[in-house]
Order: C-alpha cells, then sequence, then structure tokens
C-alpha cells in the first residue's frame, strides 16, 4: 500500500507543479505591470523610451573658440599654427582656401595675376600669424576677418616660418612665387 500511496502523490505533484509554475508566472507578470514595467514579450507592450532632448547652444556660445593648439611636438598654438582654419570662416575670404592643405597645381594658379599670386603666397604666412612690411600686404590681410598678425617678418622668417609651415605650404608657396615670376619679372611689386 505504501508504494500505491507514493504513487498517487507523485501523479498529484506532477500534475499540481506546472499549475503552480505557471500561476507563479502570471502572478509575477501582474505585479511587475503593477509596479509601471514590462515583461519581455508583452503582446502589445512596447517598450518606453525617453526622448533625447535637443539643446541648441546660444548665439554667442557658437562663437567660443579654443585660443589654444597642442600639435604634435607639445608646444602651444602661439608657438605652432596648425595651418587649419575653423569652420565658420568664409572660403571666399582666401585667394586659395585649401592652400594649406592642398598640394596646388599649374592649373589651380593660371587665371591668377601677378598681384593675386603674391598675395596667395603671402596668405599661406599670414596664416600663420605673420606681419608685412608691406604697408599694401599688410592692410590687405588686416581687412581679413581670420588674420592675426603676431610675429613681425624678420621673426617669423628666421624664427617660426620653417617650424610652422607644412610640406604642402612649402611647396605650395614654391609654386606661386614661381608662377608670379612668370607673369612679372621679378615678381609683383608691392607698394
Amino acid at each position: 500500500m505504501d508504494k500505491t500511496r507514493e504513487n498517487n502523490i507523485l501523479k498529484i505533484l506532477a500534475g499540481v507543479l506546472p499549475v503552480l509554475i505557471v500561476l507563479t508566472l502570471i502572478v509575477g507578470s501582474v505585479l511587475v505591470s503593477a509596479a509601471g514595467g514590462s515583461t519581455p514579450g508583452d503582446p502589445g507592450e512596447t517598450a518606453k523610451t525617453a526622448e533625447p532632448e535637443t539643446i541648441k547652444p546660444k548665439e554667442d556660445e557658437l562663437k567660443i573658440v579654443d585660443s589654444i593648439t597642442v600639435t604634435a611636438s607639445g608646444t602651444s598654438g602661439d608657438e605652432a599654427d596648425s595651418g587649419e582654419k575653423p569652420e565658420d570662416e568664409d572660403p571666399e575670404d582666401y585667394i586659395l582656401p585649401d592652400s594649406n592643405t592642398k598640394l596646388l597645381k599649374e592649373p589651380d594658379i593660371k587665371r591668377l595675376s601677378a598681384q593675386d599670386l603674391n598675395y596667395a603666397r603671402n596668405e599661406i604666412y599670414a596664416r600663420h600669424g605673420r606681419k608685412f612690411s608691406s604697408k599694401e600686404l599688410q592692410e590687405y590681410f588686416e581687412s581679413k576677418s581670420w588674420y592675426q598678425g603676431k610675429y613681425e617678418g624678420k621673426d617669423f622668417d628666421s624664427n617660426y616660418g620653417v617650424k610652422v609651415l607644412s610640406d604642402i605650404e612649402k611647396k605650395n608657396s614654391e609654386l606661386l612665387k614661381k608662377a608670379e615670376y612668370k607673369k612679372a619679372s621679378g615678381g609683383y611689386k608691392l607698394e
């Protein structure tokens, strides 16, 4: 009789156990839903996600520019300029906007006058803060929004120019000078 009784108890447990598991899942699901959450796979339920809020900077915050640039050599932007122009600068404010990043070729400068070639060559130096002894050049570059004269011409030529000009800028300067001297014997005559 003990064996029969054990078998009956096992049969009852085998029938009741799945019902208890299902009830536990249902009660757990109801409790989670009541708490405001959702369980994975709830039909018709979608996970609630927070929409990111767009924060727009104020007008004066848009004009903030970092004043110090650290280069690979570890020098500050005052000692070595990156040669790159900020995004808010107008490319129309340059004779050759990419002369600091793109290697120029004859077709790029073919249309330029001797004066334009001279200004374009000096534009490369002006980007790095060179000042000019020529009144004509100094006034021209001071009229540009991007120009910040930091170094006297002699100081720039002997101390900074070699350090801050990239290989591209050096090659472009040479090309522009050759083209200028081809168009005007002895180069463009500055006032």
